[in-house]
């Protein structure tokens, strides 16, 4: 079928159209890629200093001692690695020492021993606070699994009328939640449903996604309409966000033959038809994020049979590889098309680890599949005489 009013159509933006083909990919014990280029770098940082500091020692003769300045090693080591590697890293400085004293025939001095036991002290320090540092890590990660559970879990589901498959990703190694939020309401105007970005990355924006699917849960269900519900997420988050937070939001109402869309500052969904070219449905003008005074419109685009719809957020839109170059969103919307939503959310999120496999930055990654069910699928869709195939209003206030 033809692009809907509203819709545009979809360039891709990626430098390579093969990128996306699955392979395994290195992760720890945990299935988290790790960052292995940053913490080599401040293990070999940590060397140089230590190396620089017995360098200096030796230079400066024996009158002038440095040695007790290698305990900054096994410092410097636990912030950025584990009790095991710190453990060594402090035995490394130790010796280093004892190394430095015997070339400066200082090792019998009593000042010397005192430097020595100075730096095995804080070596041992430095072990146990990283020992400290993981096991609170590991309390951490078992605090947003229960949260993730509890606010945003993966989901498949059937109601209204409507297929949907929900997954959440999060780039944060130590949490399983973070800025990314889907949130659904079963209204008896449609399914209504929210997906957006809360500003930051990991730990700090849980508490305004909480706070966010709260508000929409509750503003879907007693407002009359996509505006009305925008206009209350911007009036009750106003108090939990801060002067420079803010809320990329996509509001959207579904039934098997309809999708209205409000879209405050977010990525356009992608519709994906079952023939012709997918499209962007982007609003008609820029908006800005909740929390920024939106004033956004409503678009009313038709679904047909077999047509589906992706919801996204940046971390599907804008993730990098190593060269910098963003996944072929066109390849993203035909893997979106296989047979069951479930699996292919999951295709999506494979490709997106393999393309994603050697950069070190990433971002969290919502996702939202949905389609008309088949038994509603094959009805045609009746008339609204109040409103054409696609429709935009604009905002009167925020509610």
């Amino acid at each position: 079928m033809p692009s809907a009013p509203g819709a545009r159509p979809f360039r891709s933006r990626s430098r390579s159209t093969t990128a996306l083909a699955w392979v395994p990919v290195r992760r720890n014990k945990r299935g988290r890629r790790t960052p292995v280029t940053s913490r080599t770098a401040w293990l070999w940082l940590t060397a140089l200093v230590g190396m620089g500091i017995a360098v200096g020692d030796v230079a400066m003769g024996p009158a002038t001692s440095q040695i007790g300045l290698l305990l900054v090693c096994p410092l410097l080591a636990s912030t950025q690695h584990g009790w095991r590697v710190t453990a060594v890293v402090s035995g490394a400085a130790t010796l280093l020492a004892v190394a430095v004293s015997t070339v400066e025939h200082a090792l019998g001095q009593g000042d010397t021993q005192v430097r020595l036991l100075t730096l095995v002290v804080a070596g041992a320090y430095g072990t146990w606070c990283a020992h400290r540092s993981a096991s609170l890590q590991q309390q951490l990660e078992k605090v947003a699994s229960a949260a993730q559970r509890a606010i945003i879990q993966p989901t498949d589901f059937s109601i209204g009328g409507l297929d949907v498959s929900a997954r959440y990703h999060s780039a944060a190694a130590q949490a399983h939640i973070g800025g990314d939020l889907y949130a659904f309401a079963n209204t008896p105007m449609g399914l209504r449903l929210l997906i957006g970005d809360v500003r930051g990355k990991g730990l700090p924006p849980v508490h305004l996604s909480a706070a966010a699917i709260g508000h929409f849960r509750d503003a879907a269900y007693t407002q009359p309409d996509l505006l009305a519900v925008a206009g209350e997420l911007e009036s009750r988050l106003a108090g939990d966000l801060g002067a420079e937070d803010f809320i990329t939001a996509v509001i959207a109402e579904v039934d098997p033959h309809h999708v209205r869309l409000v879209n405050c500052g977010h990525h356009a969904p992608l519709h994906l038809p079952a023939t012709g070219a997918p499209a962007l449905l982007a609003p008609p003008g820029p908006t800005t994020p909740i929390g920024l005074a939106p004033d956004p419109t409503v678009q009313e685009v038709p679904l047909a049979a077999g047509d589906r719809l992706l919801f996204y957020t940046d971390g599907l839109a804008e993730a990098r590889d190593r060269t910098g170059a963003m996944p072929d969103l066109q390849l993203i919307g035909r893997l979106c098309t296989g047979a069951q939503l479930d699996g292919a959310l999951d295709t999506v999120l494979k490709a997106l680890q393999h393309h994603t496999r050697h950069s070190t930055a990433g971002d969290d990654i919502a996702l939202v599949l949905l389609q008309p069910a088949h038994d509603h699928a094959r009805h045609a869709p009746r008339p609204r005489p109040h409103a054409p195939d696609a429709v935009t209003r604009r905002r009167a206030g925020t509610g």
